[in-house]
């Protein structure tokens, strides 16, 4: 995918169950999970790499301002993600972007999300091997860019040593006994999402109905997300 930057664009590649809404079998969005693979704003040069679940509650929040409830997450929920914007454990390495030298779209860039259970991972152009047969085989980090300073090119989670992930099992094994997966809600099927958004989080100089979206945000109009491939690997048992 071709990605754009500058102009406080905020594209993502993620996934959602269901509709439009997040709509699974554990119920509305977050109480059925959320996967995104990228989110990335104006010019900074990495990724977010985030995994989003939650669980009906008494009321909007979380333990203990609220106790859980078996009500899909309608109306009321608590979201548990791993985002965390004061922290660079959710981020990789893509590539520098200088907004002042016109750098409004990073370069073609392989996104790989391996999705398996109780693990997820993302990398940004791994090196990938096929045997004889053209079965993937194989996925690697790629040699770590000097400009990434340290950051990685790829993120993992894993259920047991993901508390935002863990804090949801309640939820889901005692309002969904019969159908439930340990690693849920990642264990349903999602459909990848792809969208241009302006902004960001707290602080964004562009909100809805500014000034600002036509002068200092102005420049976000034409940019698109270009996406040459989307290919699909299952593992054989």
């Amino acid at each position: 995918a071709k990605v754009p930057k500058c102009n406080y664009v905020w594209p993502a590649i993620w996934l959602l169950p269901g509709n439009k809404d997040g709509q699974g079998p554990y119920g509305t969005w977050p109480c059925s999970g959320e996967i995104d693979v990228l989110e990335t704003v104006h010019d900074q040069s990495f990724g977010t790499f985030n995994v989003v679940a939650g669980y009906g509650a008494s009321s909007d929040g979380c333990y203990p301002q609220a106790q859980m409830s078996c009500n899909t997450c309608k109306p009321t929920y608590c979201t548990s993600t791993t985002m965390n914007s004061q922290s660079q454990a959710d981020r990789y390495f893509v590539q520098p972007t200088n907004c002042e030298a016109g750098d409004t779209s990073w370069e073609e860039h392989t996104f790989v999300l391996n999705w398996q259970p109780d693990e997820l991972t993302t990398w940004i152009d791994p090196v990938m091997s096929w045997d004889a047969q053209g079965n993937l085989v194989k996925v690697e980090p790629k040699a770590e860019p000097a400009a990434a300073n340290g950051m990685k090119t790829w993120k993992t989670y894993k259920r047991q040593s993901t508390p935002t992930w863990l804090s949801v099992g309640d939820y889901h094994q005692q309002c969904f006994p019969a159908e439930v997966g340990a690693d849920a809600p990642f264990d349903i099927g999602f459909k990848i999402v792809l969208n241009i958004a302006v902004g960001g989080y707290g602080g964004a100089p562009c909100v809805w109905g500014a000034d600002s979206c036509s002068t200092t945000c102005g420049g976000a109009i034409g940019s698109e997300l270009i996406m040459s491939d989307i290919s699909v690997w299952e593992r054989r048992a």
